[in-house]
């Protein structure tokens, strides 16, 4: 079971005019973090995960262990410096991931929250796989009408030095996007951000989900925006399952090597270059070992029909 806690009576009318993306940054991190390296810390790393994996009967892979990975907790304070103007605070800072951190033993949000501007509450998602950045901005846009300056984090790191025992997608390289949220302000506009929504899902649901979203904009289908087909951003186990989209103006799928920050790549990609007249943009991953789609409207796409879409049943 899992629980959330979002503020007491927040609804999603409390989310102020206009708020959404004010800015997008994505970073490769090439090469394993200092922290790696060290001998002190690769020897607690050891019997840390020995002690966790011994009563499941699985072994650690002592050799993968050396020199290897990112600690989340570097990368992060280089996104937030790269993120966050002079001058400016953040109310929120959550931090999504599926690979385990490297640095296990940090309280890694709490050192974050001491580092980013504003001191914000900080909190971090995990053990949802490509889901997890998804959920988080949905806690995010709860809390908008209350913490309105928000960062998302999504991080992930190619280390996991040991056979968990289900299949795991492991990212190719360590690389982080980050999102600042918040209202508009002169000079700086922003993408708004419509419904984020995560739920269960067959692959033929989901192709059902995003035949509705790109389809022509007729008007007449509940789910096609009557103002502009959307743009579609889809992570790359989806768009395996997924057919082609020839109604959306543009389709980015995410590299196979970024299974957590794929999707969020790509839109920072998008984002740095906007089209000409404002459409609806939808960010969409399906996780294939949990079965959960997830989707995030940005622009003009209706809440109503990002609801009706990622509906479980509508295969």
């Amino acid at each position: 079971m899992m629980r959330t806690f979002v503020p007491y009576g927040a609804a999603a009318d409390e989310v102020p005019a206009g708020w959404g993306v004010r800015r997008a940054v994505r970073l490769d991190f090439p090469g394993p973090a200092a922290l790696a390296a060290d001998p002190v810390h690769t020897e607690r790393l050891r019997v840390y995960l020995t002690d966790l994996l011994r009563p499941y009967g699985l072994a650690l892979d002592a050799a993968a262990l050396a020199g290897a990975g990112h600690a989340y907790g570097e990368m992060a304070e280089v996104l937030i410096e790269r993120a966050v103007p002079t001058g400016e605070s953040v109310d929120l800072l959550v931090l999504a991931y599926s690979v385990p951190d490297i640095a296990p033993g940090r309280a890694t949000t709490t050192r974050l929250s001491h580092v980013c501007p504003g001191t914000p509450m900080a909190f971090a998602v995990t053990d949802q796989g490509a889901a997890a950045p998804f959920t988080a901005l949905r806690l995010i846009r709860a809390y908008a009408g209350r913490l309105p300056r928000a960062l998302l984090l999504v991080v992930e790191q190619p280390s996991l030095p040991y056979d968990s025992g289900i299949p795991v997608d492991l990212p190719a390289t360590s690389s982080g996007v980050a999102l600042l949220l918040g209202p508009p302000t002169p000079g700086t506009p922003t993408t708004p951000l419509g419904r984020v929504t995560t739920g269960p899902a067959s692959a033929a649901q989901a192709r059902t989900a995003l035949a509705k979203f790109a389809g022509p904009a007729t008007g007449a289908d509940p789910l096609a925006e009557p103002a502009a087909p959307a743009a579609v951003i889809l992570g790359s186990a989806l768009a395996a399952q997924a057919p082609p989209l020839p109604g959306a103006p543009r389709v980015r799928t995410a590299a196979p090597g970024r299974p957590t920050t794929g999707v969020w790549w790509e839109l920072a990609a998008e984002l740095s270059a906007p089209p000409a007249e404002p459409a609806p943009l939808i960010v969409a991953d399906h996780d294939p070992l949990s079965g959960t789609l997830s989707v995030a409207a940005f622009a003009a796409a209706t809440e109503e029909a990002l609801a009706a879409a990622a509906a479980p049943g509508r295969a």
